[in-house]
């Protein structure tokens, strides 16, 4: 499957927002940090999270490194947005090395196969070249992922986003992408995994944009509401795209 260049560049920039996987998250010590840096759009508090673990040199265990991808992940997203691509592209290089070290010694991962899939895809958004047989192994390690654990928040997450992002010639479909994205957010909402948790309010603003792609505007207001009695101070959903639904509506 081959992505147009737009296509590429619509993917990259929401990539960023659809990283983590719960169970990595639940007891980590900058949880709080983090989804206040997601609830306010404040980006560049990202990087500063990532150098702290970098410089604590504690990245030993399997869930610490995936944690540390996570951030990798979450900022070259934002990187790549700002065309910092030096930089993006040092941070898929230590992203890639973890994966490769997760996989050796837990080779049937799915989050590390999901994120292997994605770093491919941040590859192609920094690249002009080798798009086609990237696009290739990207999608197969997403689909592998998916393959090992159906469950799997980041595989669901990244199977939504290949068909919502994908040209309908290429696979795409929208439709497709929605029920991915419900099923992970009923996985997390069945595990009570919901509080603190900035990919469960992500994963409900895709969910409502979805809604609104598709043709669906009540259901996207009702997922905006279900968003902001979670957590009145998202302030994307709050000033921007609730407001902005409410308009088209009225």
């Amino acid at each position: 499957m081959e992505f147009k260049k737009s296509t590429l560049n619509k993917l990259i920039l929401t990539l960023f927002v659809f990283t983590l996987a719960p169970e990595i998250y639940a007891e980590s010590p900058y949880k709080r940090n983090f989804y206040n840096s997601f609830i306010n759009r404040e980006m560049y508090k990202w990087g500063n999270i990532i150098y702290t673990i970098e410089s604590g040199k504690q990245v030993t265990t399997v869930d610490q490194k995936l944690e540390l991808i996570n951030y990798y992940y979450g900022y070259i997203g934002y990187l790549i947005g700002k065309k910092q691509y030096e930089t993006a592209g040092n941070m898929i290089v230590k992203g890639e090395r973890l994966i490769h070290q997760v996989l050796l010694v837990s080779p049937r991962n799915a989050t590390a196969y999901a994120f292997k899939g994605s770093f491919l895809g941040f590859r192609m958004g920094i690249s002009k070249f080798k798009t086609l047989s990237l696009s290739r192994e990207s999608l197969s390690d997403i689909n592998r992922a998916y393959a090992l654990d159906p469950q799997n928040i980041q595989a669901l997450i990244d199977k939504g986003n290949i068909l919502y992002y994908s040209p309908g010639i290429f696979g795409g479909d929208k439709e497709e992408a929605l029920k991915y994205y419900l099923r992970g957010s009923n996985v997390l909402e069945k595990e009570k995994d919901t509080d603190q948790n900035w990919v469960y309010l992500n994963l409900l603003t895709n969910i409502a944009l979805t809604y609104e792609k598709t043709g669906n505007p009540d259901q996207a207001i009702h997922i905006c509401q279900k968003i902001l009695r979670k957590e009145p101070n998202f302030r994307w959903v709050r000033d921007v795209f609730y407001p902005r639904l409410l308009d088209k509506k009225n």
